[in-house]
């Protein structure tokens, strides 16, 4: 099935003759996506033993191809061969190692018992709706998202406070965090499970921190306001811890 796959993209090389060399980076990682598509798709459909890796890697497929076009729809200026977020960080190559070799070494070790239909249909629906909420959170904010945290106040930054922002001020965080966790639940690895909880935990609860800090900046006491009456949505993470004093000063002076 994965050597099927990998034929699919070769099979498409010639188109990268006839494009501009600037669009090699995009086709090759559109490319590479669909192939790892294809090679989930078809664990799903003939292999018997390997189905929850099958609709993983569909998953992960989805989760990145989807990030890119969102971005095309809603912030064009933006779009580049980054928007897949398959360059994220070093930190999450190794995550997607880690996760595969414990299936992998599980799998080899536990065989019928690897897969625990509970566990693989929480982590399913947990997978899909992580994701759900992240990509909603992209086209509710629109222009106004980023995938990177913004130090300066562009001139036609608004604050988003609408849609599922009205239930998380950082959908999307949420989102992602609880789409990680799933795709491990749907893996049944019981170890990277609780890894990617604390790996995820830690990111987000830093990133937040900092994007809070400029939010602040930006929006004064409508963001004061905002962070006293919507949570996070992550357990545990608060967001940037503000000083009273200075809370009353940015209140008052949105009077």
């Amino acid at each position: 099935a994965l050597w099927y796959s990998f034929g699919i993209l070769f099979s498409f090389a010639p188109l990268f003759s006839i494009v501009k060399p600037t669009e090699h980076g995009v086709l090759y990682r559109a490319y590479f996506i669909g192939t790892v598509a294809s090679a989930g798709l078809i664990l799903c459909k003939y292999s018997d033993d390997h189905k929850q890796l099958g609709a993983y890697l569909l998953g992960l497929s989805f989760f990145h191809i989807s990030e890119y076009l969102l971005t095309a729809l809603y912030k064009e200026k933006k779009l580049s061969y980054d928007s897949f977020l398959l360059n994220h960080s070093t930190a999450y190559h190794i995550a997607l190692t880690i996760g595969l070799v414990e299936y992998l070494i599980t799998y080899v070790n536990l065989y019928e018992d690897k897969f625990y239909a509970p566990i693989y249909w929480t982590g399913g629906v947990m997978m899909i709706a992580g994701d759900t909420i992240r990509k909603l959170a992209m086209i509710t904010a629109a222009d106004n998202f980023d995938h990177i945290v913004q130090d300066t106040k562009a001139s036609d930054h608004r604050l988003v406070t609408h849609g599922v922002y009205s239930i998380s001020r950082h959908p999307s965080y949420m989102g992602w965090f609880y789409w990680a966790v799933a795709t491990q639940l749907l893996l049944c690895n019981p170890v990277c499970t609780c890894l990617y909880a604390y790996a995820a935990w830690k990111f987000f609860s830093e990133r937040i921190e900092e994007e809070e800090y400029y939010l602040l900046q930006f929006f004064r006491g409508d963001y004061v306001h905002y962070k006293e009456t919507v949570g996070v949505g992550i357990p545990g993470i608060r967001g940037y811890e503000i000083a009273s004093d200075l809370r009353d000063q940015m209140l008052k002076k949105n009077e």
